[in-house]
């Protein structure tokens, strides 16, 4: 019975276009992957710095890996936990503005920790419809009662605020959105909070790096932000996006770190992060802050990017290297990512349930590793492409 109930279920996603697979990846070589022994430039990598490939990023990894060996051994709070992870938070936590930050192995574990820890079953939840996949299953984690809100839309976010009674009011939303790439309105959450006496939990996964006076993130990016705001602010930073990296550290008062680290169950119960990783992350935030030029390189690239594609009204509402191009048909879709593959282009195809039915998409995601060529062909190649599919 199992066994054909899955069987169904598969065949059901094979026959909608909506069945997922994998690509053995051999080699890494700067924006190329090699699949079965050829190679592709690679428009599919949240890598937007190209800082996974960077040799002072690489021989810190390798420094720590000599010095401490290939893994923790413990949590963090038994005999895992090094003195360079502690400046890695402290370091982390300075540079965005916030009192404390704890780590994490991966984004996914910190979200479930703190809405597992922090959010009690009575508590309001209010969080964007668009949010990522591990905000919304921390959420439903916590039991908390929850509300979606419309994407980006401040009117239909306030109005639900004003209905609630809850004693705690939460907004949660990701910084920049990970398959569309447009910016969360801070300011105007942040509003909101004051207004209604609720916190800001940020998930800046794909905005740190990027945005933002020196590649600071999301809040930085924003105008207006005061001290005083961080009070109401918890703010998740990655290290699996532009620190090239895995891992995150959570921000927040000191408050609320010290109470994670005595009651956060994905946190205690867990082996500690790799140290050799933590090492590593402190190259690359010296190499966003001071390294200019890769954003300077890349935001020069979005722009040709989104001048370059002949049928702009299928592109997203993207300042980042997020740049979708929304076609709706599954089908379509992948036969387009397919033939891009042949034409030495790997593009992924974003298909429902990553996003919403009738939003099927071409997901590119630009690096300063990428040159002016990359860009300029793959471009080309998806005119070419749209154009012929007469879409």
């Amino acid at each position: 019975m199992l066994y054909e109930e899955l069987n169904r279920e598969l065949k059901s996603l094979r026959d909608h276009n909506l069945l997922r697979s994998r690509h053995d990846i051999e080699h890494v070589k700067k924006q190329k992957i090699s699949i079965k022994g050829k190679w592709y430039i690679n428009f599919s990598s949240n890598d937007y710095l190209g800082l996974s490939q960077d040799a002072s990023v690489k021989k810190t990894m390798v420094e720590g890996i000599k010095s401490f060996g290939c893994g923790a051994g413990a949590s963090h709070l038994i005999s895992g936990h090094i003195k360079k992870q502690t400046e890695l938070e402290k370091k982390i936590a300075r540079l965005i503005g916030m009192d404390q930050g704890l780590l994490f192995s991966s984004g996914y574990m910190a979200n479930l920790a703190f809405f597992t820890t922090m959010i009690a079953k009575s508590d309001a939840v209010f969080i964007d419809k668009l949010n990522h996949a591990s905000l919304n299953q921390g959420v439903l984690a916590s039991g908390a009662r929850f509300y979606r809100y419309a994407h980006l839309d401040m009117k239909s976010l306030e109005a639900q605020l004003e209905k609630s009674n809850a004693k705690k009011k939460w907004i949660v939303t990701d910084g920049v959105f990970s398959m569309d790439g447009d910016v969360a309105d801070i300011p105007g959450l942040l509003r909101l909070c004051k207004k209604y006496d609720a916190y800001l939990y940020i998930d800046d996964a794909h905005g740190y790096g990027i945005l933002g006076k020196n590649g600071q993130g999301i809040l930085s990016h924003f105008n207006g932000i005061e001290k005083k705001d961080f009070d109401r602010i918890i703010y998740l930073l990655t290290f699996g996006k532009s620190i090239g990296l895995s891992g995150s550290v959570l921000c927040s008062k000191k408050i609320i770190g010290d109470y994670m680290m005595q009651k956060a169950k994905p946190y205690i119960y867990t082996t500690a992060q790799n140290p050799s990783i933590s090492l590593a992350a402190l190259t690359s935030l010296e190499i966003i802050k001071n390294k200019q030029i890769l954003r300077t390189h890349l935001n020069k690239l979005i722009k040709i990017f989104r001048e370059q594609i002949d049928k702009k009204e299928l592109l997203g509402n993207s300042i980042t290297p997020i740049q979708p191009i929304i076609l709706k048909d599954e089908k379509k879709v992948l036969a387009i990512s397919k033939k891009l593959m042949h034409m030495g282009f790997y593009v992924s195809s974003i298909r429902p349930p990553t996003v919403e039915k009738n939003t099927s998409r071409l997901r590119i995601s630009l690096s300063a590793l990428h040159s002016l060529k990359d860009v300029l062909g793959l471009t080309q190649a998806i005119n070419s492409l749209i154009n012929s599919h007469a879409i």
